[in-house]
């Protein structure tokens, strides 16, 4: 089975509070219409849909985390490169467009937009390998 990445999960979560909300909204509809049962039942069948999204969410969260940590190892191998080869390269253009890059990835990190972040380090990455 496929991993989810952080992002379908946080999907599923978005989804699962929508459907929440529909089954609240269906109780509060006709709450005079159900018998006490059955509005316990839906109670704790709206309670137990909510945690899952609550649970996703969290689970989008650390998901998230480990993209990160992805991101940052990729972040300090290129930093280790550069330290020690920047300064020699010859072709301007491309130290423009690696400095371009660290730029965009600065952006992206104080945007605090994990996907950006991740975009950025790439094409950091990519940028830096096509030295």
């Amino acid at each position: 089975m496929a991993k989810l990445t952080s992002q379908q999960v946080n999907e599923l979560a978005n989804y699962f509070l929508v459907m929440a909300q529909a089954v609240g909204d269906y109780r509060y509809q006709n709450f005079d219409n159900l018998s006490k049962e059955q509005n316990i039942e839906i109670k704790e069948l709206l309670e137990f849909i909510r945690k899952c999204a609550d649970d996703l969410f969290s689970l989008s969260s650390s998901l998230i985390m480990i993209d990160v940590q992805t991101s940052l190892a990729a972040i300090g191998e290129v930093t280790n490169q550069m330290k020690i080869t920047y300064k020699t390269l010859q072709d301007i253009q491309k130290a423009i467009n690696i400095a371009a890059s660290v730029a965009t990835l600065g952006k992206a990190i104080l945007n605090k937009d994990l996907h950006l972040i991740r975009n950025a380090t790439e094409g950091l990455a990519d940028k830096w390998k096509s030295i």
